[in-house]
Parts: C-alpha cells; sequence; structure tokens
C-alpha cells in the first residue's frame, strides 16, 4: 500500500530538508557554486524524487547578473542553397533575448539595439490576410532602424516575425520569425513565405509559403497604410503601377473618404482614373498644375477639357497614394488634411467560366481569363480554341461575346459581336443576355458557372452617361418624376424625418436625379431594380411623356399597327439621330460608329432604339415628319458628316 510519504519522497514527521546559505564576512565575495557545470546553479526542490536538484543558470540571467561567461568558438556559417535556405530555423525556447537575436555579451538594459526596443506602431505598416499559416496573418510595422541587405524591415507589434529583403541574388521579400534574426544576421536566408517575384511587399499576387512539407501560394489580400504625417511612401513607379484601389480615412469633407479603384479605360489630362464606389466621386491628374485632385461628377466634362476644379489636392507631384502632402478645405481656406491611406492589393487569379443556353453552340463552353490581353481597357476571357472570346465593348458600356476574326475592330473601339449583355452587370451573372439570330437579336436564357477564380464585379462604378436616365442596375429607362416617387418611397420606409427635407435635396441634385436615386439606394441598402420594376407599366420615357400630354387623343392612332416605314439609309440614320436627340443626347458621340457598324441594315438599327427607348417606329416617324423644325435629311447628315457612311 502506498502512502503520501512514499510518493513525495518523505516520511509523516519529518522535516523538509531546506538549504543552507552562509552569509560571507563583511569584504568577502559570496562563493557561487558551479554543480560541475562550469557556472552559477540554483537548488529546487523535486517533490518527485524527494531530492534537491542543481540546475545551471540561463545565459541570460548570467549575463544579467553581470557573470562573464566564456563562449564556445562559433562555427563560420555555411552558404546554403536555394533550396535549403528555406528551411525554418528551429525555433528556440523560453524568451527573446539578446543571446537569441545574435547581441553581444552585455546587460540587456544597458543595451541601445532596436531590437529589444518596443515597436513603433505608429509607423507605416502593411497587413496580410489570407496565409494558411495564420500566425502569419498579422500587421507588421516598419523599424527603419533595422536595416537588412540596405532595406527596411517590418515587424510585428510583439516581434514574433518580421519581413525583410534577401539580398545575394535572390532580390525577393520574405517573412520569417523573430527567433531566426540571428541566422539573417549571419547571412541565411530563412523564411515561412517568400514573394517568388521582385515586386512590392504590399503586391498580393507571387506570394508563396510554407505549408504541409511544400510550397503553396496563398490567396491573400494586403492593405500598405500610412499616414499624413508619414514621409511619401509610393514614388517608385513600378509599385504605382501595381495600385488598383486606395482607401482614405480622415477628410473633413466625408464625402471623400472611402475606397478608390482604378478605371483604367477612363483616362482624364493622361493618367487613369479612381473612382469611389457611388461614381460621384474621383480622383484625377491635373496636368497643368502637375499634382493629383479629387472632384466629383459634376465637372467631368470640365476636367476632361482641361480645367482643374476639385474638394481637395496634393501639393507636390507626389503620388495620390501618399498620405502626406494633400491639401483640403475647412473654414474656407486651404489647410493641410490630416489623413490616412490604405493601399489594398488582393490576387487575381485567372477567372474561368463556363456558358450554356445560347443557340449558337460554339459559344456554349469555357472561357478562361487572359489578364495580358486587353481589350477597351479590360481583361478579356478566351475559349480553348482561341475563336471566340468574352471582351468589355466601352461605348455600349457592357460585356460581349465575339470571335477572334473581329479581333483588331474590337481593339480599335467597335462593338463587334455574337452576343450582348443588355446592362452592364458583370458576365457571370446568367441573365440579361441577347444573342444573333441572323439578322435578328433574340433573348437568350443563358446560364453562367464560375469553374474557378472570383468574380470582381464592378458595375455599380459604372455610372449611367451624361444625359442617360438609365439606372446602373437595372437598364430601366426613367423619367425624373419617378426618380423622385423612388426616392420619396425609400425615405418613406428607410428614414420618414428626411421627408421634410426632400424639396431642398431635389433642387440640390436637379439634373442628376439619377445620381441622388443610386447614393440612397446604396445607403440604405435599398434593391435599385426591384424598385425600378415595381413602378406602374408606363416606365419608359416616351410613355411618360405621352402621358403628360393630357389624355387628348392620339393623333396618330391609326398607326398603332402600321408596318414599319419603308426609309432610304440616310432617311433611317436621320430617325436614330431624332431617337437619341431626343431620349439619350449623349450617345449622338457614338452615332457615326454605330451607323458604320450597321450600314446596310439601318432599319434594323432604327427598330433597336426604338424598341430600347419604348417608341413606335411608325408613329415616331410620323411625329419627326410632322414636327416643323426638324431638319431635312440632307442636312443632318452633313451636320454629322456621315453621308460616306450610309449612303
Amino acid at each position: 500500500m502506498f502512502r503520501a510519504s512514499d510518493i513525495f519522497g518523505r516520511r509523516p514527521g519529518s522535516e523538509v530538508p531546506k538549504g543552507v546559505v552562509k552569509v560571507p564576512a563583511s569584504g568577502q565575495k559570496r562563493p557561487v557554486e558551479s554543480a560541475g557545470h562550469g557556472g552559477p546553479s540554483s537548488r529546487t526542490w523535486d517533490p518527485a524524487t524527494g531530492k534537491f536538484v542543481e540546475e545551471e543558470l540561463p545565459a541570460e540571467v548570467q549575463e544579467m547578473m553581470g557573470i562573464q561567461k566564456k563562449k564556445p568558438k562559433a562555427e563560420p556559417a555555411e552558404r546554403q542553397d536555394n533550396g535549403s535556405a528555406w528551411t525554418p530555423a528551429t525555433k528556440t525556447t523560453g524568451l527573446l533575448g539578446p543571446k537569441s537575436v545574435g547581441m553581444g555579451s552585455q546587460a540587456a538594459g544597458a543595451s541601445s539595439d532596436p531590437l529589444l526596443t518596443k515597436v513603433d506602431v505608429r509607423m507605416p505598416s502593411v497587413e496580410y490576410k489570407g496565409f494558411q499559416k495564420v500566425d502569419l496573418n498579422d500587421r507588421y510595422y516598419e523599424r527603419a532602424s533595422v536595416i537588412v541587405h540596405k532595406r527596411l524591415t517590418y515587424w510585428t507589434e510583439d516581434g514574433s516575425f518580421f519581413i525583410y529583403w534577401q539580398g545575394e541574388g535572390f532580390d525577393r521579400w520574405a517573412i520569417s520569425d523573430g527567433p531566426s534574426f540571428r541566422a539573417v544576421r549571419a547571412g541565411q536566408l530563412p523564411g515561412w513565405a517568400y514573394k517568388s517575384d521582385h515586386r512590392h511587399l504590399c503586391t498580393a499576387n507571387g506570394w508563396r509559403e510554407a505549408w504541409e512539407g511544400t510550397w503553396s501560394e496563398p490567396d491573400l489580400e494586403i492593405i500598405f497604410r500610412s499616414a499624413s504625417h508619414h514621409k511619401p511612401v509610393w514614388d517608385d513607379p513600378i509599385a504605382q503601377k501595381s495600385i488598383t484601389t486606395v482607401e482614405f480615412f480622415g477628410f473633413t469633407m466625408k464625402e471623400l473618404n472611402g475606397r478608390y479603384h482604378v478605371r483604367s479605360g477612363e483616362t482624364i489630362q493622361g493618367h487613369p482614373s479612381y473612382w469611389d464606389v457611388s461614381g460621384v466621386y474621383f480622383i484625377y491628374w491635373q496636368q497643368s498644375m502637375r499634382r493629383w485632385a479629387i472632384c466629383d461628377l459634376k465637372c467631368l466634362e470640365a476636367v476632361k477639357s482641361g480645367q482643374c476644379p476639385g474638394w481637395a489636392y496634393r501639393d507636390d507631384e507626389g503620388y495620390f497614394a501618399n498620405a502626406c502632402g494633400w491639401k483640403e478645405t475647412r473654414g474656407g481656406q486651404w489647410v493641410d488634411a490630416n489623413i490616412q491611406t490604405s493601399v489594398i492589393s488582393t490576387c487575381t487569379k485567372g477567372l474561368k467560366v463556363e456558358f450554356s443556353g445560347f443557340n449558337k453552340e460554339e459559344l456554349n463552353t469555357q472561357y478562361l481569363e487572359a489578364a495580358d490581353e486587353e481589350v477597351q481597357g479590360r481583361a478579356t476571357f478566351w475559349d480553348a480554341t482561341h475563336t471566340y472570346f468574352v471582351y468589355w465593348q466601352s461605348s455600349m458600356k457592357r460585356w460581349a461575346i465575339c470571335d477572334s476574326v473581329s479581333l483588331s475592330s474590337a481593339k480599335s473601339g467597335l462593338s463587334p459581336g455574337w452576343a450582348y449583355r443588355t446592362d452592364s452587370q458583370h458576365f457571370a451573372k446568367s441573365s440579361g443576355w441577347m444573342e444573333a439570330w441572323g439578322r435578328e437579336w433574340r433573348s437568350a436564357n443563358v446560364s453562367c458557372t464560375v469553374l474557378e477564380g472570383v468574380v470582381k464585379d464592378d458595375s455599380a462604378l459604372i455610372k449611367a452617361e451624361p444625359g442617360s436616365s438609365f439606372t446602373a442596375a437595372s437598364g430601366t429607362l426613367l423619367s425624373v418624376d419617378q426618380y423622385k416617387k423612388l426616392v420619396t418611397k425609400i425615405y418613406e420606409e428607410k428614414n420618414p424625418a428626411k421627408l421634410v427635407d426632400l424639396t431642398k435635396i431635389f433642387m440640390k441634385y436637379e439634373g442628376r436625379e439619377h445620381e441622388l436615386f443610386a447614393q440612397v439606394c446604396e445607403k440604405y441598402q435599398a434593391d435599385a431594380e426591384a424598385l425600378a420594376a415595381g413602378l406602374p407599366a408606363t416606365t419608359s420615357i416616351a410613355a411618360s411623356e405621352e402621358a403628360g400630354e393630357g389624355a387628348g387623343e392620339d393623333e396618330f392612332a391609326h398607326l398603332e399597327n402600321a408596318p414599319v416605314p419603308e426609309l432610304s439609309a440616310r432617311e433611317y440614320a436621320i430617325l436614330i439621330q431624332s431617337a437619341y436627340e431626343r431620349y439619350n443626347p449623349a450617345k449622338l458621340a457614338d452615332l457615326a460608329r454605330l451607323l458604320a457598324k450597321w450600314r446596310h441594315r439601318e432599319k434594323d438599327l432604327y427598330l433597336q432604339v426604338c424598341d430600347k427607348y419604348g417608341a413606335h417606329p411608325a408613329k415616331f416617324h410620323a411625329q419627326c415628319v410632322r414636327d416643323e423644325n426638324q431638319p431635312r435629311p440632307e442636312e443632318a447628315a452633313e451636320e454629322l458628316g456621315m453621308a460616306a457612311a450610309v449612303s
């Protein structure tokens, strides 16, 4: 039978042996027991054995006590090849002391090495999300005083991981653990992740991490933050080209805060522009002032003409992603803006989709993203045979499917295709396709399946053309009164207190009611398409105008079932011009291009325009004939310079 005393090593009633410490006489140095280890030791009671165990004091404690211990001669570090260099260093146990980071023997409190100081979280930082090794998903702060291979390093707040530049022929960024910094100082290249290219550390593409015995490619999101009190961090032209999304915080005018996304196809004064989610505010380059600025949509035409309006601007030629150097208005004066910027980068793995439902069987296949082959400002998506491709029609603001024979036409800005979307939504959305059936266009019941990658839909950034009344979500043509009714309805349901201010709001947005509707829908999370669909059956401008003309007789009622008039190409061109002048003046800029595309098929184009805007072909023709101010066909064609295109 076991007793507690047998287990703990003493009998009942016996006393626990105690260590005796002899106090040396005055002026004598206290002896320190070495326990045969060559250094001072401590005695601790082990209850399992019932004995005292002598242990040598840790090296860090000896150094803090001021005891100098002879160091063994270090073996010279062998140069590693590319494979062995990436073997992670064995993580040491215990605290990260001076010895573990390659420091000399000295009292820790007297050290001035930056590794022993606290990480300054006020410095620029880079945050990673998406590593499979979750310890790497952290925020790393710049440490200008800790240089490796002539580059800055970035450290987590607790010093457990750091980012450094691997020189000596590798020329890439890597992430390693804190205890391995000694190996880095010794010339080795350990790490848990590294960048397979030579690009900026905040570029999400190209990172590889050690996971389950192999190197894998993580799907990352990286955020690089800087503030107005920091020095410029985005002066590298190569790094600037990789920036697609920037978020601002801190502007006094709150509307300027938010994320701005690049629109590669919308160049303003020689540089790409960046637009917020609402499509109202944008960042552009002021060529005459040699600086970046933020402006709103109502000044877009002035900006394109070379003028330089804006709500905020930089006071130098520095890149707009730098937080320092921005000016804003406060109290009617231009002052320094106290802001923070975040450059956001995400992995852009190729998107792969598969279509089904087209009448033309060749279109029902898989399409893979070709990021390096852009048409009209966006990447294209090609089938396996490289015969058909999906591309963005910039002038029509929609996606379409075309064949490689017409690739040169598409690159020149024309809009050929076998099928196209009826709105600006991403092509991965199944509904909303039209397909060519001989000489006609018919609605197609198409399904699209995403096989690989992530759909990055920026249709919310695509604003309706100036002068157009199409909603971005559904493509429905609405009148000013209908927009006001929908806005009123949203406020009645979401924020009745704002109803008293509607008159002022409508006055402020006069002529821009579609912008107001889009902003209100975004703010209150309202479904714009569902609201538009809930309107009465008379949803087109043509119908609303006819209803507004009174309840009198329709003088063209006898043409309700009349066939489409047979006219010359020139006369159809004039009717198409009249339709755009009435319903969508912004499209007049593309009229010559459309007529060239539809040469010898002007009647079909006229029927499509009438169908799009809800106009009766025969009645609209009769109205134009009746209109005494309608110019003669010859004069109108000469004004547009299209005689050769439509003859």
